[in-house]
């Protein structure tokens, strides 16, 4: 094979023109294209190469997340000064104070509900019942919340976040009329949602990289039952409603991607329809209310604890 003449002057600023266009040269023209937002490296491994294709997936701003761990924040110092205040007020104990506070600013309670307080289905997700309690739920939505709303954006998240903690206080209502208040159920609807989400991506991101991801958030959300069955205080009934409300949620609600390669270079669209997700998800909504109205049914009227 013959050594090919270097390009004269023309010839090389028409390349430099065309590569400023297309992103490649002719030549690079059948390198592979790299996945998600990764550069691709030199062969020596000296860091990217000049001439690159890029996907990447397009992503929220996350805002709603830091909201929901201020008004946690917030709720938290409310509840401890209006404890202070009734203990001195009163002469009860910290923990009654601190009980019929959290009853009072809308905790989970049995009774209240049956006696048609149903906004206790979902005010419990703003109250916590103590630092440790406060700071482990803050930390968990801290951690998973972000990426979440990113993914999702932030309506989609503050619905799948509201149905999970909804479906929680459902189930936490039927297995029993105590007290119980906290954001778990909502946080273990987000793993159930990215669960989703990567499933439903399977096809974009590949099937292995899916399975990983979802194994572990299956994984995390495993262990943390494992925790909660050992701990009695803690109420796992409203962290599996909120798990498998979180996931249907995230399923219907999950943006769908594809690559569009009739562009040079290709670039990630979303395919989903967003009135078809938000009908799916309208749906959802309606069945956790009537799963709602039915457990109350069934409490007061067939149980009649």
């Amino acid at each position: 094979m013959s050594r090919q003449d270097p390009p004269d002057n023309d010839t090389r600023r028409m390349m430099e023109e065309f590569e400023r266009e297309f992103g490649h040269r002719p030549d690079d023209a059948a390198s592979d294209p790299q996945p998600t937002g990764q550069s691709p490296v030199s062969p020596s491994g000296g860091g990217p190469r000049p001439t690159e294709m890029r996907l990447s997936l397009p992503m929220s701003q996350p805002r709603a997340v830091y909201v929901l761990l201020a008004i946690d924040v917030v709720m938290f110092l409310i509840t401890e000064v209006l404890t202070f205040r009734l203990q001195q007020t009163t002469g009860v104990s910290s923990d009654d104070a601190f009980s019929e506070v959290l009853f009072q600013l809308g905790a989970k309670y049995g009774p209240a509900i049956d006696a048609g307080e149903y906004w206790r289905f979902l005010t419990p997700m703003v109250l916590h019942g103590g630092w440790i309690h406060l700071a482990f739920n803050c930390y968990a939505l801290y951690a998973l919340g972000p990426g979440a709303e990113r993914i999702f954006g932030t309506t989609r998240f503050l619905a799948i976040y509201l149905m999970a903690g909804f479906a929680g206080s459902i189930a936490s209502y039927l297995h029993s009329p105590g007290l119980s208040i906290g954001a778990s159920g909502a946080i273990f609807g987000l793993i159930g949602a990215l669960a989703a989400f990567y499933y439903s991506a399977r096809s974009l991101i590949g099937a292995e990289a899916s399975r990983q991801q979802v194994t572990q958030l299956v994984s995390m959300a495993a262990i943390n039952l494992v925790i909660g069955f050992s701990v009695p205080a803690i109420d796992n009934s409203a962290h599996i409603g909120g798990l498998i409300a979180g996931a249907l949620a995230g399923y219907v609600l999950a943006p769908r991607y594809r690559v569009d390669d009739r562009l040079y270079p290709p670039v990630i669209v979303r395919s989903d329809r967003a009135a078809v997700s938000w009908a799916l998800a309208g749906a959802l909504l309606i069945v956790l209310v009537g799963l709602a109205a039915a457990a109350v049914y069934v409490v007061t009227q067939v149980w009649k604890r």
